[in-house]
């Protein structure tokens, strides 16, 4: 009895454990697991150009470097490099982001863009199920120089489907404009399928334990 509750439990961290090896998931937030695309131009903070190396600069969590109040960079470590973006003159430059376990639309806002932009700055934001089709969700314009903010959107019905890409265009070059992007994240949701196979391990275990129950002693 006891190796066939064994198999059973196996059974049922085999379900769950996709939802750990296939996402970027910290303290609930499924963070962005892959760069897909990328203008050439995109560099860090520092002014190196971003490459397969260098791409956990804009996935996974944040980790750019901020003080003590959580929001305004602390200039003096020299960690503004774990970010990726745009300064200058170039138009047109571009990152995309994959998530391996799709962002939901779920009530509220469904992703979240870590980023630091200079006042001028204008990038519009565009998310896909397929990587083939995008659909504008919003924009993000200038912020604070010298501060990090959290920019939110919600999908607000446009997807059938799980989104799995998220792209960054920028609008605008010109001095003051530059933009650096440090996470893209959203709630973590299972997919349908997964949840479907968890609850029937679980259902599964809970019917041979009630079986078991009934047996005379």
């Amino acid at each position: 009895m006891k190796s066939l509750l064994t198999l059973l439990s196996i059974a049922v961290a085999l379900t769950i454990l996709p939802l750990v090896a296939e996402a970027e998931v910290v303290n609930g937030v499924n963070w962005a697991d892959d760069v897909t695309a990328y203008a050439s131009y995109i560099q860090n903070y520092d002014g190196a150009l971003m490459d397969v190396e260098t791409e956990f600069w804009v996935i996974g969590a944040p980790d750019a470097d901020v003080n003590g109040n959580g929001y305004a960079w602390d200039w003096g470590t020299g960690d503004l490099d774990y970010v990726a973006g745009w300064r200058g003159g170039a138009a047109d430059e571009y990152i995309i982001v994959y998530f391996d376990t799709g962002l939901v639309d779920v009530l509220g806002d469904d992703l979240t863009i870590c980023l630091y932009s200079g006042p001028k700055a204008d990038c519009t934001v565009l998310a896909s199920t397929n990587g083939a089709n995008y659909t504008w969700i919003g924009s993000i314009g200038g912020g604070t120089p010298g501060y990090l903010s959290n920019e939110t959107f919600d999908f607000d019905g446009q997807f059938t489907g799980d989104v799995h890409y998220v792209k960054v265009l920028r609008a605008e070059k010109g001095k003051d404009t530059g933009m650096f992007f440090d996470a893209f994240g959203g709630t973590a949701v299972p997919e349908p399928g997964t949840m479907t196979l968890l609850f029937a391990a679980l259902g599964f275990v809970a019917a041979w334990r009630r079986n078991r129950s009934r047996k005379p002693r």
